[in-house]
């Protein structure tokens, strides 16, 4: 019986959360979040959407030490709440089922809205690039972990050059008014921060990834210890890459020019590289965001296969390769139906990814952490949440300002998921019971 191997290391491992976290999210969600914010004040987006990940991440990371089995917040959700787990669990990955592939889809479209940048024709056939970028990654991760985790150091080599090229370009023009958001104008005659809760939806959407490494926690070495460690690191290191590059693009860029930019940064370098150079970078810009769906692709797999191997799922996601040990079914089931979310607008994928995933897992899974504290204080917590209980309320009050926002990030199909989800578990039980009885 083939088993998953521990080939992946602490550099290995914030390679996949970093490039998983970067994609193409913020060289495309920054002109939405200006928008939004009517100009500058969308830094206080970035630096809400920082707070949010560190937060949240701090909680994960307690969960991770403590259970560092594949799956991420599937394991968490079953151990956390008791009884309840095994429904609040199964729940989470029947919305994997929709959440995973339109994450990945999302980041396909925004390859291939990008790529018309250096191919202006392809900006005609998005669905179809977006397609063809999916099946290749789904192809590309049809191999060992260890040759995934080579990779990944190249695919992260890729992502830091083009964050480098970007922030290096404009630091001589960076204005540290920039970062001052609370005196920026108002361009849209908007009051105040009025737009802040779709900014942040945008915001947070660009930080989503810091869990990545939980999901492959089965072929991670020393995980108790690595996995928190990539968890944090991660999102420092791209909460401050966020805000600069941020600071650097609308310091360069005329603001009303950055907020309808459907191409800010290739804009931004034409700027001051000139056309041709902007181009080239552009390539970087969409090997980033092949890195991010290939790291999105790999994490989600190994949810659907833990749960399917704890026999809490449908078996069949349980299956390994017989020599290579990776996961086939899952990796297959993931891209052919994130092909099919490929031919959805970019918007209504990214509405539909918060929608579904703002209460389960991210706020049952703060809530659940508080309950297993007070239920088994004495489990072994190899990492514990700095500042307890301060992280899971500052993260717990932001996802549900997201929740709750004028713009709301929970929309009814999300409801319609966690209901369907719901019957389905129902129904499961009904018919297991009358096997065993019959």
């Amino acid at each position: 019986m083939p088993e998953l191997r521990r080939d992946i290391g602490l550099w290995r491992g914030i390679a996949l959360n970093m490039i998983d976290m970067v994609g193409i999210g913020p060289f495309i969600t920054i002109p939405l979040i200006l928008m939004a914010m009517g100009g500058g004040r969308g830094m206080l987006a970035w630096i809400l959407g920082g707070l949010l990940a560190i937060s949240d991440g701090l909680v994960t990371a307690e969960l991770s030490a403590s259970m560092p089995g594949s799956g991420g917040s599937y394991v968490f959700l079953r151990n956390a709440y008791g009884r309840a787990g095994r429904l609040i669990s199964f729940l989470f990955l029947f919305q994997i089922l929709f959440s995973a592939p339109l994450s990945m889809a999302s980041g396909c479209i925004g390859f291939a809205s990008y790529l018309k940048v250096i191919i202006p024709a392809a900006g005609n056939h998005i669905g179809l690039t977006a397609t063809i970028v999916c099946i290749l990654t789904m192809l590309l991760l049809l191999r060992r972990i260890e040759a995934i985790g080579k990779f990944s150091i190249l695919l992260w080599i890729g992502v830091l050059a083009t964050l480098a090229i970007v922030i290096t370009a404009g630091l001589p023009h960076l204005k540290l008014d920039a970062f001052a958001f609370w005196r920026a104008p108002r361009l849209d005659g908007g009051i105040g921060y009025a737009g802040l809760g779709v900014a942040l939806i945008y915001a947070v959407y660009d930080y989503l990834g810091y869990y990545n490494i939980c999901y492959i926690g089965d072929e991670v070495r020393d995980p108790q210890r690595t996995i928190p460690r990539v968890i944090v690191i991660s999102i420092l290191a791209i909460g401050a890459i966020y805000l600069v590059m941020n600071a650097c693009l609308i310091s360069v860029l005329p603001m009303k020019q950055a907020m309808n930019s459907p191409s800010i940064v290739a804009d931004y370098l034409a700027l001051l590289l000139g056309t041709r150079a902007a181009q080239w970078i552009s390539i970087l810009i969409l090997w980033t965001a092949f890195a991010s769906i290939f790291s999105l692709m790999l994490g989600y797999s190994r949810i659907l296969y833990a749960a399917a191997r704890d026999g809490n799922f449908f078996g069949w996601f349980a299956k390994l390769h017989a020599t290579e040990a990776y996961p086939y079914v899952s990796i297959l089931f993931l891209g052919c139906v994130a092909t099919a979310f490929c031919w959805m607008s970019l918007k209504n994928v990214l509405q539909a990814i918060l929608s579904i995933r703002a209460i389960i897992p991210f706020m049952a899974q703060i809530i659940g952490a508080v309950l297993l504290r007070q239920r088994e204080p004495d489990r072994p917590r190899p990492f514990r949440m700095w500042l307890y209980p301060l992280p899971a309320i500052i993260a717990l009050g932001l996802w549900s300002f997201i929740v709750i926002s004028p713009q709301k990030g929970l929309k009814v199909g999300g409801l319609y998921v966690i209901a369907a989800g719901t019957l389905f578990y129902i129904a499961r039980g009904w018919l297991e019971r009358r096997r065993t009885t019959a």
